[in-house]
């Protein structure tokens, strides 16, 4: 055997086994369209800014009613302040859901992992070719309230 094929054969045995359990994947996005924890979570998200939209609305309309030049620029920044303050609640709010969202997801795709023998799981984006599409396990687990409750 000449250098050449020795050094592959040993370069491949030394990466072969570290998959030796095979690599799951998810559909993420598939995952978060259909866990209904998820679901919930956008749609309280999508009430809170929607309820910064219309506090923006409601202030449009008391400014426009404001005839002093000077009270209209003590009145913009008023509502500037109240606004960053309200933004900030709202991305704290956002950022809590989406952790909460990615830890529930990423507890049971670890179990699914462990149960199948698995190596990695990795987002479906990144698969060309092999593996083990595990999004409906997933799915079905994330919805399934006993599953989760023992994370």
């Amino acid at each position: 055997m000449d250098i050449k094929k020795l050094l592959t054969v040993l370069a491949l045995s030394a990466v072969l086994p570290c998959f030796a359990g095979g690599v799951g994947y998810i559909n993420y996005e598939k995952v978060v369209q259909n866990y209904q924890f998820a679901k919930n979570s956008l749609r309280e998200i999508e009430t809170k800014s929607n309820e910064i939209q219309q506090y923006l609305m409601m202030k449009e309309k008391e400014f426009n009613q404001i005839e002093s030049a000077v009270q209209k620029k003590k009145f913009e920044e008023t509502v500037r302040a109240e606004l960053q303050t309200k933004e900030r609640a709202f991305n704290a709010f956002r950022d809590k859901k989406e952790e909460e969202v990615y830890t529930r997801i990423h507890a049971v795709t670890e179990k699914i992992r462990l149960e199948k023998g698995l190596d990695a799981i990795i987002d479906a984006r990144s698969v060309f070719s092999g593996g083990v599409d595990i999004t409906d396990t997933l799915i079905q687990q994330l919805n399934n309230p006993q599953s989760v409750r023992r994370q």
